[in-house]
C-alpha cells in the first residue's frame, strides 16, 4: 500500500525558507550532470528540500520513516513504501544512519526515483541483514537511485536485473575496514539491463567488483570513484559501453573489460575506456573465480573481449603492469578441452581469443615495481630474470599482450572452432580465421611519463609472437612456448598499428540522451 506522509510531520513552516523553494530548479531538467537532474515536479509543486548534490525533493514525495533517528530499524517502513508503487513515484529516505535487516526487492517499477539526502547524509546499514543483496530491482524501466549510501551488504549492494533505463548517481556502496574475502561481492551491479547510466558514485571494499555492468547494452559509466575493491570498475559481456572520467585507486585491478564463458549474453564489444585515472591498484586480491585471478598491481585488464579502445588515461603506480591484454587461454590453456568444456558458449559466440584492441595516447608512469600474481608468475619470472628474448632482466612490461590466441589463429590451430560457431554469431563476425588488419591488437602514441633515470623503463611485452614465422620455441610436441619478447614502448617494435576509432555509447534514459553524443557533447573527454 502506498504510504504518504504529510509535510507537517517532517518540516516546520520555518524550515520552508525561500532558499529551499529553489524556484530555478525546475529549469535544470534531467540532464544527469552535476547533481542537476532534479525532479522539478508538476506546475505549482513546491520544493521542500534539496539533497547535497542539488536534487530537488518535491512535496508529492513519499517520505520513508521521517521521524527516524540514527540507529533506528527502518526495514518495515522502507519495504512498505516500495510496495505497489505508482508510476513516477519519488521515494525519499530520511537523513541519518539506519538499520535495514532484510533485502529490499522492487519488482517492475516504472519511473521510480529512490533518493536519500546525500551520499554521506543517508546511510543504510545492512550488517545485520538476513538477506543477500541490499537492494534488488527486478524488471521495470526509468529507475533512479541516488543520494544515499549502502553499507555492509551481505552479498551485493545495489543489483538490477532486466531493467531498461537505470540511473545510479551520488550513491555509495561501502564495506568498511580492510579489503577481505568475506566482504560483499558486487557494489553497484546492473545486470542484463539496457540504458545504464552510472555517475558520481563511490564504491569501496568489494570482494569482487565495486562498479560492475554485466550482460548489458548502452552503458555510460562516468565520474565515479572505485577504491579498495578487488576490481574497481568492470564491464563484462556488455556491448556499447563508455567508461570515462573515473578514478580507480587502491584496487587489485583498476578497470577490467571481460568476456567470460557460459553467460546468457555470450560476448560484448565496442567498449571505450578513456580519460580515467587508474593508479596505485596494488591491493592483495581476496576475490574468487576469474576476478580472483587478476594480478594485484594491474591498472587495466582486457580479457577475451574484442573491439575495445583504451585511450587518454593516466595509468600510474601500478606494481605489476599498466595494461594487460590477454585471451582466455591465460586462464585455461588446454585448447584440446575447449570443444567439450565450452562448446555451447562458443556456439553462441563467446571466444577465448580477442581482436581489435587499441591502446593509444595513454600516459603510463611508474608501473611494474613489484610484479606479482599467480596467474602471471612464470611470465614475471622470465621478464625479471634473464629468461626472456633480451637475455637480461627487465622492468616488467607496462603494456603486456599474451599473443597466444592470435598465434594459434594464425597457425590454423583454432580453425576447427569455426564449425562450432552458430549462424547468428558467425554473421556478427565471430570467427577463428587468421587475423586480418582489422583484428590486430595495437598500441601507439602512448606517453612515457617516467622521470629520469628510469625514463626508458616503460616496456611493451609479447608473451608469444603473433607471426608463425617468428615462432622459434616449441616443446617436443610442437606446441608454442613463451618467447617473452620485450622492447621499449617508445620504440614501437611491437603492436605498432592503428585501428579505427570505436563509436561512442549513448544512454536513452527517460527520453533524454546521455553520453558523448548527448548531454556530454561539450565535455572535454568526449573530444579526445
Amino acid at each position: 500500500m502506498r504510504q504518504k506522509v504529510k509535510l507537517s510531520k517532517i518540516f516546520t513552516i520555518s524550515a520552508l525558507a525561500s532558499g529551499l523553494l529553489l524556484a530555478g530548479c525546475g529549469d535544470d531538467g534531467d540532464d544527469g550532470k552535476d547533481g542537476k537532474d532534479g525532479v522539478a515536479g508538476e506546475v505549482g509543486q513546491s520544493v521542500v528540500v534539496s539533497t547535497t548534490s542539488g536534487f530537488a525533493i518535491t512535496e508529492d514525495a513519499i517520505f520513508v520513516a521521517p521521524d527516524a533517528v540514527d540507529g533506528d530499524d527502518i526495514t518495515e517502513a522502507l519495504s512498505l513504501a516500495l510496495f505497489d508503487l505508482s508510476e513516477d513515484a519519488l521515494v525519499v529516505l530520511p537523513k541519518g544512519r539506519f538499520v535495514v535487516t532484510e533485502s529490499i526487492v522492487v519488482n517492475s517499477a516504472r519511473g521510480l526515483t529512490l533518493s536519500g539526502h546525500g551520499i554521506n547524509e543517508t546511510i543504510l546499514d545492512f550488517s545485520t541483514s538476513n538477506g543477500d543483496d541490499a537492494f534488488r530491482f527486478q524488471g521495470g524501466n526509468g529507475i533512479t537511485v541516488r543520494d544515499l549510501g549502502v553499507y555492509e551488504a551481505p552479498k551485493n549492494g545495489i543489483k538490477t536485473t532486466n531493467v531498461n533505463g537505470i540511473h545510479i548517481t551520488y550513491t555509495a556502496t561501502v564495506w568498511e575496514g580492510d579489503l577481505e574475502a568475506n566482504n560483499g561481492a558486487y557494489g553497484l551491479y546492473p545486470l542484463k539491463s539496457q540504458n545504464v547510466l552510472m555517475e558520481n558514485n563511490y564504491a569501496f571494499g568489494s570482494a569482487d567488483a565495486g562498479i560492475y555492468v554485466g550482460q548489458s547494452e548502452n552503458i555510460v559509466v562516468r565520474n565515479n570513484t572505485a577504491k579498495q575493491n578487488v576490481a574497481g570498475i568492470e564491464i563484462e559481456n556488455s556491448t556499447m559501453a563508455d567508461v570515462y572520467n573515473n578514478i580507480a585507486v587502491g584496487n587489485s585491478g583498476g578497470i577490467l573489460v571481460f568476456d567470460l564463458p557460459g553467460l546468457d549474453k555470450a560476448y560484448g564489444g565496442n567498449v571505450r575506456v578513456f580519460n580515467n585515472q587508474a593508479y596505485n591498484n596494488n591491493a592483495d586480491n581476496v576475490g574468487a573465480g576469474v576476478v580472483g585471478m587478476v594480478p594485484p598491481g594491474t591498472g587495466v585488464l582486457v580479457l577475451a573481449t574484442s573491439d575495445v579502445e583504451i585511450y587518454n588515461n593516466q595509468i600510474t603506480d601500478n606494481e605489476t603492469t599498466a595494461a594487460a591484454i590477454t585471451s582466455y587461454l591465460l586462464v585455461d590453456d588446454d585448447v584440446s578441452s575447449y570443444a567439450a568444456n565450452y562448446g555451447a558458449t562458443i556456439a553462441n559466440g563467446w571466444s577465448p581469443t580477442l581482436k581489435n584492441v587499441y591502446l593509444h595516447n595513454n600516459t603510463i608512469a611508474r608501473n611494474g615495481a613489484n610484479p606479482r600474481g599467480a596467474l602471471l608468475a612464470p611470465v614475471i619470472g622470465g621478464y625479471t630474470s634473464g629468461m626472456n628474448s633480451s637475455g637480461m632482466a627487465q622492468t616488467f612490461p607496462a603494456i603486456l599482450y599474451g599473443g597466444i590466441g592470435e598465434l594459434l589463429s594464425n597457425t590454423g590451430t583454432l580453425g576447427a572452432f569455426n564449425g562450432i560457431v552458430g549462424p547468428d554469431a558467425a554473421a556478427d563476425g565471430v570467427n577463428y580465421d587468421p587475423y586480418g588488419p582489422g583484428d590486430l591488437i595495437c598500441a601507439n602514441s602512448n606517453i612515457n611519463g617516467n622521470a629520469a633515470p628510469d625514463y626508458e623503463n616503460v616496456n611493451t611485452g609479447l608473451v608469444y609472437p603473433t607471426n608463425p614465422a617468428d615462432l622459434t620455441l616449441v616443446d617436443g610436441d610442437g606446441n608454442p612456448q613463451p618467447h617473452l619478447l620485450i622492447d621499449r614502448m617508445v620504440n614501437n617494435t611491437y603492436l605498432n598499428c592503428v585501428q579505427p576509432r570505436l563509436a561512442p555509447a549513448e544512454v536513452n534514459f527517460r527520453n533524454t540522451i546521455y553520453g558523448c553524443t548527448g548531454d556530454d557533447l561539450a565535455e572535454a573527454a568526449c573530444a579526445l
